[in-house]
């Protein structure tokens, strides 16, 4: 027989103990009030689908690697087909969302709809976008690895060592996990990302040639009174040939492109305030005067949108957070790495016996 017909084979069988109100061996109960649910065994019918996301989910529960499955993960079904079955599902989805309730119930032990949802966390992205789908596949490895930890406390494994110092390394991953999770909700928020995204386009733009004009006089009052014309309508260059005390007075107080950090700081800052067109509307005083800028140009702007960085700059500010939570907490923890006299001789010793 072949993989396929042995797959399709299986889900006929488990297609039938899902029938609503039935017990399969008396030991595990499809409840009979939610017949939705069992709608989703048609998709257990499907050559290939269930067994295989079955074998391949259970074994990474049990750390055997991708590599080592008996079976291949199967492709999901097509984004959008399924029929009214999966409408019926969906429908079911929307109805137990506010209600979690009992799915299954293996040796007295029940399993909710959430804890299902929940634990297609480890599949693939094409099945978590899917979950409608899947769910009776989902459904069945939860009673798979309840059925096998109920075996395994049968025999006493919960005292094992081995199932001690595994659960014990479990713990840190899920305390780290979950207090990673929480102090990055506070650490990379939106406006958090926004403020990064405002510090690398003025840096890009600090570094980015732009064209400005400007009128150079001697008094902060002088300069002034041209921003006055300049707001009655006058012509900037006009002012700039018959005003401006710099050597560029005769271009019309043009500078071609420079950039910025070339300039004096006060002109630069100034100057990268503006978008094109604008002119100071505060007079800007450097070493050489006090001048009126107006912006011509700027090189072609390649910064991308906020929304289009947005992702990267999530990816960035995360690392960075992450960085500085562990730089603090070794600072403040009592650390020794390979301390002298500690483990090595001890372990060296045991396994040279």
């Amino acid at each position: 027989m072949s993989i396929r017909e042995h797959n399709g084979t299986m889900a006929v069988r488990r297609a039938q103990a899902w029938s609503p109100g039935r017990a399969s061996g008396g030991r595990i109960v499809a409840l009979a009030a939610w017949p939705l649910l069992a709608a989703a065994v048609c998709f257990l019918g499907t050559p290939g689908l269930a067994l295989p996301l079955r074998a391949q989910t259970l074994a990474q529960s049990v750390g055997a690697s991708e590599e080592a499955l008996p079976l291949p993960l199967p492709e999901p079904p097509p984004a959008g087909d399924g029929g009214p079955e999966v409408a019926r599902l969906k429908e079911a989805f929307q109805q137990m969302s506010a209600q979690n309730p009992v799915v299954a119930r293996v040796n007295g032990h029940d399993i909710r709809w959430v804890e299902v949802v929940n634990s297609a966390d480890d599949l693939p992205q094409r099945y978590r976008e899917q979950l409608e789908s899947v769910f009776p596949a989902l459904l069945d490895r939860l009673v798979d690895l309840r059925l096998l930890a109920d075996a395994a406390r049968e025999e006493g494994l919960e005292d094992d060592p081995l199932v001690l110092q595994r659960m014990a390394a479990y713990e840190d991953r899920v305390l780290s996990g979950v207090l990673l999770e929480r102090y990055l909700a506070e650490a990379v928020t939106t406006a958090a990302l926004r403020e990064r995204y405002d510090f690398m386009v003025a840096a890009r733009r600090a570094d980015q040639e732009i064209r400005a004009r400007h009128i150079l006089l001697d008094s902060e009052a002088a300069a002034e009174a041209v921003v006055e014309r300049l707001d009655s309508g006058e012509v900037f260059i006009s002012l700039a040939t018959d005003l401006s005390q710099g050597s560029s007075a005769q271009r019309g107080g043009d500078l071609g492109y420079f950039l910025p950090s070339r300039m004096s700081p006060a002109f630069a800052e100034a100057a990268l305030a503006l978008e094109p067109g604008q002119y100071t509307r505060k007079p800007v005083r450097t070493e050489f005067g006090w001048h009126v800028i107006l912006l011509v140009d700027r090189r072609a702007d390649d910064v991308p949108s906020f929304l289009d960085m947005q992702d990267r700059l999530r990816e960035e500010a995360t690392k960075a957070a992450v960085d500085r939570l562990l730089l603090r907490l070794r600072d403040q923890a009592a650390l020794e790495m390979f301390p002298a006299g500690a483990g090595a001789g001890a372990g060296a010793g045991e396994g040279a016996q």
